[in-house]
C-alpha cells in the first residue's frame, strides 16, 4: 500500500469519526430536548414527544449504521496499515540486501581494477624490455652495416 493510500485511508477514518461525533451531538441535543419537554406532559406534548421520539429513533439507527461502517473502515485501515508495514519491512529488507551487494560488487571492483592495474603495469614493462632489445639490435645492426660498408 502507498503512502497516498495510506493517508487517504487514515483521512477517510478521520471524516467517518467526525461524521460519528456530528451526529452524537445531533442526538444529545435531541435527547436534551425530550427530557426538558417530558417535565410538563400534556396530551399534545405526549404525541410531539412520542414524534421526536421516532425522529430519535431514526437518529440512533443511523448513528448505529455510521458506527457499523465506521468499524468496517477502520478495520479495513488496520489491514491496509498492516499491509503497508510488511511492505516497509519488505521494502527495507531490500534495501539492506541492495547495500550489501553494492558493497560486494565494490570490494569485486577494487579488486578487478587492482589486477588490470598490475597487468598493465607487467605489460607496460614488458613492452619497455622488449622496445629496448629492439632499439639495442637496432644499433647493433647499424654498427655491422658501418663496419661491414
Amino acid at each position: 500500500m502507498t503512502n497516498e493510500e495510506l493517508q487517504q485511508a487514515i483521512e477517510a477514518n478521520t471524516q467517518a469519526i467526525t461524521r460519528l461525533a456530528t451526529t452524537a451531538e445531533q442526538t444529545n441535543q435531541a435527547i436534551n430536548v425530550l427530557v426538558s419537554e417530558f417535565i410538563r406532559p400534556s396530551a399534545q406534548q405526549a404525541r410531539d414527544n412520542y414524534e421526536r421520539l421516532e425522529r430519535v429513533e431514526g437518529y440512533m439507527v443511523s448513528i448505529a449504521e455510521q458506527q457499523q461502517a465506521n468499524a468496517q473502515q477502520i478495520a479495513s485501515n488496520a489491514e491496509a496499515i498492516t499491509r503497508f508495514d510488511e511492505r516497509l519491512e519488505e521494502t527495507r529488507q531490500l534495501v539492506a540486501k541492495n547495500s550489501s551487494d553494492f558493497a560486494r560488487m565494490n570490494t569485486e571492483t577494487k579488486a578487478s581494477i587492482d589486477q588490470l592495474i598490475e597487468e598493465n603495469r607487467a605489460f607496460r614493462e614488458s613492452q619497455q624490455t622488449q622496445l629496448a632489445a629492439i632499439i639495442g639490435n637496432a644499433r647493433r645492426i647499424d654498427r655491422l652495416e658501418q663496419q661491414a660498408s
